[in-house]
């Protein structure tokens, strides 16, 4: 009952604001709505065999946090939409304002759907920890700035290497553009969570935590894996922020970009580890930081067309301060090449296509510390299986890469067919994947001795997906759709041999209750 005054109070709130307009108003400055998106169907995608290759945690009969793979999770987070979301949207003048309260279906039910449908009516089946897109943005006559949880808007491509992986982040980015000049800070918050961080009966070299373990690796010397560091600080800190600048130069055929990347993790951040105008390679926070360094290029041959290509570099060897006893790491360097075009036509609307080729080392995005992989932990909290089930678990687990959203050791190509036309929409992805056993979360020391991708036991994916939409009116739309896909050594296991096949389609409703100008 309180929720539903609430709703018809903001309504009536919404009818006496647009009665209040003046009806010779020639423009408006600001804006406020409140909207209501329905979405029921089925949203299909590629998975691994099993829903969790792994216990991450275990604290006793009613608590235990499973490894849910990649591949599971980017299909979720990419396939899955809600099937309500009640929205807030507001703005005056320059400043605007969004907040998104949806409702989806939890991970696991969803991979144990036949039919993956997003939509249920059991409260155990919801997903009680939707990320919420919501955010403040300024924009002003050279760019923008935007606060809060939301998808940055700094890729190239899907496939970009330095920050494609991740759902959403919870930071603030500045755009600045002036002329040809470019420059654009994100500086974002991401989660700390270190497996079996809960302290115990100390071993024989003093450490606390279980032998193995992250929390014995971030926080425990005698383990070995600390960053060089001067004074040999230990920084054990449950904290983790990137900090990401891009400056370049953008011109009507051409582009250039130098990104520099920053994990700081085990220690808070200071004003000059996040400094905007720091060069993050003279900031000399030896034990806490890792960089990786992005180069990416561009070229526009002609309207409506692009070539582009980004190269990712990290740990590149050098002769100057390196300890002899330890010797140097090898440089880790990959590759996205990429091609986009479109063709705009008078009576058959727009076509597109895009093709992008990647190759990410066995080691991309990996680090010696918990707390220094290029990698965002998303945590899925669950109400779906029983605590008196044998194998409960409220918790999951999915390590998104900061860059390329395939993680490491691949060599992929995608190809990307489009068509607009009025109110039709089609999207076509044709895809050929391999991928090694390195993991984003493979011991750094096992993946650091793979120099090329893919390794070990070799994953190999040949996927069509196709969907087709039409927003038949203001409030109504549909997709339909599907993909398949023939694969070997599914998950890195040898003899995992097949095919299988998905559906995506469904109906989309949007009503805006309240939709007001002043």
């Amino acid at each position: 009952m309180k929720l539903k005054s609430l709703f018809f109070g903001l309504c009536a709130l919404g009818t006496a604001l647009a009665f209040a307009e003046s009806s010779d108003s020639a423009a408006y400055k600001g804006y406020f709505q409140i909207g209501t998106d329905f979405n029921f169907g089925f949203n299909g995608g590629p998975t691994d065999p099993t829903f969790a290759v792994d216990t991450a945690e275990y604290y006793g009969n009613n608590w235990r946090g499973l490894r849910v793979p990649l591949e599971n999770g980017r299909s979720y987070e990419e396939h899955i939409e809600p099937f309500f979301t009640l929205s807030f949207r507001a703005g005056y003048k320059d400043f605007h304002f969004l907040m998104e309260a949806p409702l989806r279906k939890d991970i696991e039910a969803w991979y144990d759907s036949d039919l993956k449908t997003n939509f249920t009516y059991k409260p155990s089946e919801l997903d009680i920890g939707v990320p919420i897109n919501a955010y403040a943005l300024w924009n002003n006559p050279v760019g923008y700035v935007q606060l809060g949880r939301f998808d940055p808007d700094l890729k190239v491509s899907p496939n970009d290497l330095a920050l494609g992986g991740a759902p959403y982040h919870d930071g603030l980015l500045w755009r600045f553009k002036a002329g040809i000049f470019r420059y654009d800070f994100l500086v974002s918050s991401l989660n700390a969570w270190l497996f079996d961080d809960i302290p115990g009966a100390a071993d024989e070299t003093g450490c606390v935590y279980p032998k193995g373990s992250e929390a014995a690796e971030q926080k425990c010397p005698e383990r070995g894996k600390q960053a060089s560091n001067q004074r040999d600080r230990i920084y054990d800190e449950n904290v983790k922020n990137l900090v990401y600048h891009r400056i370049g130069v953008e011109t009507k055929h051409f582009w250039t970009y130098v990104i520099e990347e920053s994990m700081v993790g085990g220690k808070d951040l200071e004003f000059r580890s996040m400094n905007p105008f720091m060069f993050l390679h003279n900031n000399f926070a030896g034990g806490y930081t890792k960089a990786v360094t992005t180069f990416e290029l561009g070229f526009t041959p002609a309207r409506y067309s692009k070539f582009y290509g980004q190269i990712n570099m990290e740990d590149i060897n050098s002769p100057v301060g390196e300890d002899d006893d330890k010797g140097t790491n090898r440089s880790m360097m990959s590759f996205m090449a990429g091609y986009y075009q479109e063709i705009p036509t008078r009576r058959y609307g727009t076509f597109s296509w895009r093709f992008d080729v990647v190759r990410t080392d066995p080691l991309h995005n990996n680090g010696r510390l918990p707390l220094l992989e290029y990698s965002s932990r998303r945590l899925y909290r669950s109400n779906y299986r029983e605590q008196d089930d044998p194998d409960y678990a409220d918790m999951y687990f999915v390590d998104y890469p900061i860059g390329y959203r395939r993680g490491s050791d691949a060599l992929d190509m995608w190809l990307d067919l489009g068509w607009k036309w009025g109110r039709h929409n089609l999207k076509i992805t044709l895809a050929w994947l391999q991928q090694g056993d390195k993991e984003l979360y493979t011991d750094y020391d096992v993946a650091i001795q793979e120099g090329k991708a893919p390794s070990g036991v070799k994953e190999s994916q040949a996927l069509v997906d196709a969907l087709y939409s039409m927003q038949y009116n203001s409030w109504l739309g549909f997709y339909l759709g599907g993909g398949f896909r023939s694969y070997e050594n599914l998950a890195h296991d040898k003899h995992e041999d097949g095919k299988d096949g998905w559906i995506r389609s469904g109906i989309k409703m949007t009503f805006n209750p309240v939709d007001t100008k002043f």
